[in-house]
């Protein structure tokens, strides 16, 4: 059995082996995988809450029926992104960059807001240009970080 005596100070050569293990082992903690299908998934359900939104005066059960559905697709989003992020074995109490993350959910946050002031005066048409544009966000932040999860 080998005791704390016997250790000896590794070579510059183990020395930078270990290091470069280690940033693997960072790098793959940090950003999670998540499935290919994960962003295309949540930037169509968020469209689709969006054009469900643009529909002029709906009678009273196709309103009810919308307002379940979205209902249903939000909890959906929210379950999806629970999942994949939050509830994910082994990545338990990392680090978060609060800067960005802040700055993204502000600007997601900005298309329904912006959808809601400007449905009055525009047309709601314009729910589904925000849905559209959100959708183009999720995409657009989504999948480099995917291709970066996966290739390091």
């Amino acid at each position: 059995m080998e005791t704390g005596d016997s250790w000896t100070k590794p070579t510059p050569e183990e020395a930078r082996q270990l290091l470069a293990n280690a940033n693997t082992e960072e790098h793959a903690t940090a950003n999670r995988p998540v499935p290919i299908w994960y962003y295309p998934v949540i930037a169509l359900v968020l469209f689709v809450i969006f054009a469900l939104n643009s529909i002029d005066e709906p009678a009273g059960f196709i309103r009810v029926f919308i307002g379940v559905l979205v209902l249903v697709l939000a909890s959906g989003v929210a379950v999806l992104a629970w999942r994949f992020s939050v509830n994910q074995p082994g990545y338990k109490g990392i680090h978060v960059s609060w800067g960005p993350t802040i700055a993204i959910t502000l600007l997601a946050a900005s298309f329904p807001i912006a959808a809601i002031a400007l449905d009055d005066i525009l047309g709601s048409w314009v729910w589904i240009a925000a849905g559209a544009a959100l959708a183009a966000l999720v995409l657009a932040t989504g999948i480099p970080y995917q291709r970066k999860s996966r290739n390091g």
